[in-house]
């Protein structure tokens, strides 16, 4: 009966990691491109505090203003930024609070707490 419900318990973890990582896809897929990672890296390079404008990114990279609109809203749905409007203007910035950033660092940091309570299946 124990070995059941350590069987049940393990199994129960292992779903709420797997639902967690499928709550951080968005993020996960915002991180994944180059591109992207080029965005966010020149936010964090400029620290700009009022925010950047597509047009002074697309002056920082190979890619045309439609290209870094697409790439903005990607990261502006995963959490990683925001936007803040002045009139006609759209300043984009990092999301100070991190809650995406957060999430998939709690979630990878359960993982590799999991993992490593598994027997080695290694070779000795």
């Amino acid at each position: 009966m124990n070995q059941r419900r350590t069987k049940d318990a393990h199994k129960k973890r292992v779903y709420e990691i797997i639902g967690d990582f499928k709550e951080c896809r968005d993020v996960l897929v915002a991180l994944g491109d180059e591109n992207r990672l080029h965005i966010l890296y020149q936010m964090m390079i400029t620290a700009d505090l009022m925010g950047m404008r597509v047009g002074d990114i697309v002056k920082m990279s190979s890619l045309s203003r439609p290209a870094v609109s697409h790439h903005m809203k990607i990261l502006k749905d995963a959490g990683v930024i925001n936007v803040r409007r002045e009139g006609t203007r759209n300043y984009y910035y990092l999301d100070p609070d991190m809650k995406s950033f957060k999430a998939l660092i709690s979630v990878l940091q359960r993982s590799v707490d999991y993992s490593s309570e598994l027997p080695y299946r290694g070779e000795e």
